[in-house]
């Protein structure tokens, strides 16, 4: 994390004539400081609150905005005091968006004051609020909190549920839409195994095999962690895939649906991010390993109804 200005602070000495780009120097000091020393120990992102449901009235889309605080990727606080709603024109152009909170300033208008040895008045004081807007999800603002992606096709909205950035030491992983994801992909991958166990498809316990049940348990002991960044679970989410393909690929095809998720799983696989690449290419990456999901549940039902006939 960079910074584009340098910390420059008011050097005061006797005889100084202050102005007001003096003070202003000096505020914009402090200000840059604290926002350093959020970004730096907090991250950037939504901390707490922020929820966002989109509703629908015919035609009409609303978006209720829960309240609560970000902050920007260069450090600045966000707060929304109360909850909103605010009216969403459908884009003319299919694709990605993204709803931000911005920071905003204005001058306050109840706090007027006299020029110096003028009869002109001027605001005396800066107001700081949050606004929100719909942006390209391609689109990065270094002064607002990314709140939602929002899927537009056909003239229709829907609200796309992937994560956002999240900041703060708040339980974290509760909160993601990625921890659920990697828990049912656990979940399942054991249950599949338990069942392949019993049957004459896995005669012999392989080091495939051996090498996925470990990484369960291992995964499973991991997430018993409230705290878990949603970096860890890109990376655990990739090492899962790692070890499923280790172990499906050498299984005999022994049903049509086991063969097809194989295959399925190969391309995954191939397609795992490198430990060096950023948070946006794993997101990318989790939407595949996602949809490995609905087919691994299919398999275990399989299996479930079947265990019998094949003991």
């Amino acid at each position: 994390m960079s910074f584009p200005h340098p910390l420059r602070r008011l050097n005061p000495f006797e005889g100084l004539c202050l102005t007001a780009s003096d003070l202003l120097d000096e505020q914009t000091y402090h200000r840059r400081s604290l926002q350093r020393h959020a970004v730096f120990l907090n991250g950037y992102g939504i901390v707490q609150g922020l929820h966002v449901e989109l509703e629908q009235q015919r035609k009409q889309y609303t978006a209720v905005l829960k309240a609560g605080y970000g902050i920007t990727p260069l450090g600045q606080g966000v707060h929304l005091p109360n909850d909103v709603r605010i009216p969403l024109t459908v884009p003319k152009q299919d694709g990605e968006y993204m709803l931000w909170l911005f920071h905003v300033e204005q001058p306050d208008a109840d706090a007027m004051r006299t020029v110096f040895d003028t009869a002109d008045t001027r605001e005396g004081r800066v107001i700081e609020t949050a606004a929100p807007r719909m942006h390209a999800a391609d689109e990065e603002f270094e002064d607002g909190v990314a709140l939602c992606r929002i899927t537009v096709r056909l003239g229709r909205m829907v609200q796309a549920p992937l994560p956002v950035p999240r900041a703060g030491r708040q339980v974290r992983a509760s909160e993601s839409y990625l921890k659920p994801r990697v828990l049912d992909f656990l979940r399942l991958s054991k249950k599949v195994l338990q069942n392949l166990f019993r049957t004459r498809t896995v005669g012999e316990i392989s080091i495939g095999a051996l090498g996925l049940y470990s990484a369960v348990a291992s995964a499973e002991m991991v997430l018993l962690e409230e705290g878990t960044s949603d970096r860890v679970l890109y990376r655990l989410a990739g090492a899962l895939i790692q070890y499923s393909h280790d172990f499906f690929h050498p299984l005999p095809p022994s049903t049509e649906r086991i063969g097809q998720y194989t295959e399925f799983l190969r391309r995954v696989h191939a397609e795992v991010p490198g430990p060096d690449q950023g948070d946006e290419t794993w997101l990318k990456w989790f939407q595949s390993f996602e949809r490995l999901i609905q087919p691994l549940q299919r398999i275990s039902d399989e299996l479930e109804s079947t265990i019998e006939a094949e003991r």
